[in-house]
């Protein structure tokens, strides 16, 4: 098995690289995979809008390809979180626009609701 080779998967998830060749990749591949989709890469591709490394309408293209990209299952135990924010930043036409201040909303949501609960 080659250890060097990317998935394309994965690097959509991750966000890394441009939004127009990780979609290309991704639809040229056909093994199959499936990837886990957590707080984590919500909040690292809210970190890269917030601070200009991409734009509001890439944030918007890139939700809407994981939305509706079958093979990225949402972490159990964030999925009520994270499917609420992949529709509202994939549609902000049915919400509300995403901006720097929606974007700085999200993260916060991300962070609050990461903190463990029963622990002292």
């Amino acid at each position: 098995m080659d250890t060097n080779r990317r998935d394309p998967l994965e690097d959509l998830v991750h966000w890394r690289g441009q939004l127009p060749e990780l979609l290309h990749a991704l639809r040229q591949h056909t093994a199959p995979a499936c990837l886990a989709f957590g707080r984590g890469h919500a909040a690292d591709a809210l970190e890269k809008t917030i601070t200009g490394q991409a734009t509001p309408n890439q944030l918007t293209a890139w939700a809407q390809a994981i939305h509706l990209e079958e093979d990225v299952d949402i972490a159990e135990e964030d999925v009520d979180l994270l499917t609420q924010f992949l529709l509202e930043v994939s549609t902000p036409e049915l919400f509300e626009p995403v901006t720097t201040e929606t974007c700085q909303r999200w993260l916060h949501r991300m962070r609050v609701s990461s903190k463990p609960t029963g622990s002292s």
